[in-house]
This record gives C-alpha cells, sequence and structure tokens, in this order.
C-alpha cells in the first residue's frame, strides 16, 4: 500500500480519536510517555499547539504500521466511512 492510500486510512483515524478523547491530559501524558515532549514542555503548549502535537504524534505512530494493523485500529476505535458515490453509481444501488 503507498503511502498516499496510507494516509486516507491515518487522516480519518488520527480526526476520529482526536475528536472522541476529549480529556487534554491524556494526551499531555501520551506525549510524555512517548519522550516526544517533557511535562514542563507539555504543560507550556497552548490548545492550539497541543491538539497540533498529538495530531502529529499518533499519525507518526500509526505511519509505521501495516495496512492490516491500521484497519484493525481503525476498527478497535469504530471509526464511521463514508462513501461518495457518482450519480450513476447511486442509481443503481437505488435500483439494485
Amino acid at each position: 500500500m503507498g503511502q498516499l492510500d496510507k494516509a486516507s486510512l491515518i487522516q480519518p483515524l488520527v480526526d476520529h480519536m482526536v475528536t472522541s478523547e476529549k480529556d487534554v491530559n491524556v494526551w499531555r501524558k501520551e506525549l510524555v510517555s512517548t519522550g516526544a515532549f517533557s511535562m514542563e514542555q507539555v504543560m507550556a503548549l497552548d490548545d492550539a499547539s497541543l491538539t497540533l502535537s498529538y495530531r502529529t504524534m499518533l499519525a507518526v505512530q500509526f505511519q509505521g504500521l501495516r495496512a492490516e494493523r491500521l484497519l484493525t485500529e481503525i476498527e478497535k476505535h469504530h471509526v464511521a466511512w463514508t462513501v461518495d458515490l457518482d450519480d450513476s453509481f447511486q442509481q443503481g444501488a437505488i435500483c439494485y
């Protein structure tokens, strides 16, 4: 699977995880536990920087996974997926 294809799996997963986990203290603990920041550094981050740092950490972690493992993570976190079908496909699906 190419990097672009992996990104199409990673971005919705990261979006879901960031929006579903509202406790920023959890984010801070994870950033410290990965060694990305010290506790002092993470406490000094404003909300926008904290969100960006957490999103980046998740994306980098998922980037190292194989596609099968990404799909497992998507299922584990119950990520909803939308599918946009062209009008001609929609009509065929409705008729079916």
